[in-house]
């Protein structure tokens, strides 16, 4: 690799042509006044050799006093790239301006990023930062990093910990998560644990106190599951703070009904896509503003990040809203199409209830006159029943006791 070649490209150099018997006593002329050159290559219209600009006319002048034939086959270099354009003022205006614009666009953050974050998410953290002043499009130096980041945490309760830093217009931004207080059991006071609602008892595992059922046994609400009084060594009862965990079989009942005529999406196949770019955090104007000429449709969106040379981010986000048109039509459904529905939403309601399903009996019914199909379902979830109650233990003496009952 010839390493003088960048130097040679950015310096400027021509290139000349003599015939080939000629050569030979021009380069003993240049090399005894002290002229370098390079490249020489042998062809058949003669032979050619480079030299630097600096060079070039006195080269020229030492041929024409030797009577050497000399003409000029190339210049190459930035030099002769700029002496082109010279008197192109307009593009020149823009290779100004375009350099001005990209100075000023390294006062403003192009882009934030967010790490240490885990059950809190970016874009609410995001959002938070932008209620500081802080967003893509920001002016830098107006950012104090100390009291932002102090201001986030106001903002943002889910965080303890937020450090601001900036790298160029790239915005860093680490934070910590909040963790709460683990749940501490207080033994101060008296308690038993009873029945939140109905059900089988399926497991008892006291923590503290005695254990009033047993596996299998049917419990109401607000029935006694664990004593607060124990058998201490003497043999005596003591009370304390009674609690555990008692697991018993729940019944949940479902009623959905499906209609037997529903709205449905005919899809035409008519399409048109949309694109709203975003410079700098600010929107920028468009014939259409993003939005379809279709009445009814599904609108799918993508956004992303603008690459020069497909690395280089730039501060340009291109949103692109994919629309599908739709005809809304009503059909009547079958009872296998509604039965098919109603299943679907018997589903949901399960996965919203949160706890384990133990079994689940229903029945499928067809109403013609009300033109409606109901479903009707009884599942069996295992659910924690225990419920802590406090109560107080009265001092009362035994002459106190007889008084009363003489009275």
């Amino acid at each position: 690799m010839n390493f003088y070649r960048p130097l040679h490209y950015v310096c400027g150099e021509y290139v000349f042509m003599t015939d080939a018997n000629s050569f030979s006593r021009f380069s003993a002329l240049m090399v005894q006044n002290g002229f370098n050159f390079w490249g020489t290559r042998y062809g058949d219209c003669g032979v050619s050799f480079c030299v630097s600009v600096i060079s070039a006319e006195r080269i020229s002048r030492l041929a024409s006093v030797a009577e050497i034939p000399l003409e000029i086959a190339a210049r190459r270099g930035l030099p002769f790239v700029f002496s082109r354009y010279r008197k192109r003022y307009g593009m020149l205006l823009g290779l100004a301006v375009g350099l001005v614009l990209l100075f000023w666009s390294q006062l403003f953050a192009w882009k934030i990023t967010v790490s240490g974050n885990i059950e809190i998410k970016t874009s609410e953290i995001e959002r938070a930062l932008e209620e500081c002043g802080i967003s893509v499009g920001c002016f830098i130096p107006r950012i104090d990093t100390v009291n932002d980041a102090n201001r986030l945490l106001m903002n943002c309760h889910g965080l303890s910990s937020a450090a601001l830093s900036i790298n160029g217009t790239h915005i860093y931004l680490s934070v910590l998560e909040r963790k709460e207080i683990p749940e501490i059991y207080s033994q101060s006071g008296f308690f038993n644990v009873v029945a939140l609602r109905d059900g089988v008892i399926i497991d008892v595992d006291a923590a503290n106190g005695t254990p009033e059922v047993k596996e299998g046994e049917v419990v109401y609400a607000g029935e006694l599951l664990i004593n607060s009084f124990i058998v201490g060594k003497n043999g005596c009862y003591r009370p304390t703070h009674a609690r555990g965990k008692v697991y018993a079989a729940v019944s949940e009942s479902f009623d959905i009904e499906i209609p037997l005529s529903r709205v449905t999406k005919n899809i035409t196949g008519n399409t048109q896509t949309r694109c709203i770019y975003t410079v700098l955090g600010k929107e920028m104007p468009s014939l259409t503003g993003g939005e379809s000429d279709y009445e009814y449709f599904d609108a799918v969106v993508t956004e992303r990040t603008v690459k020069l040379f497909g690395f280089i981010e730039l501060p340009i986000r291109v949103k692109q809203i994919f629309y599908s048109e739709y005809i809304p039509i009503t059909r009547s459904l079958s009872e296998a199409e509604a039965e098919c529905y109603a299943y679907g939403e018997l589903d949901a309601c399960i996965a919203e209830v949160d706890l384990e399903l133990l079994s689940c009996e229903s029945y499928f019914i067809t109403d013609k006159e009300k033109g409606v199909c109901k479903l009707v379902a009884n599942a069996v979830f295992k659910q924690d029943i225990a419920k802590e109650v406090p109560f107080e233990i009265l001092n009362y003496s035994i002459s106190e006791r007889l008084e009363s009952a003489l009275e």
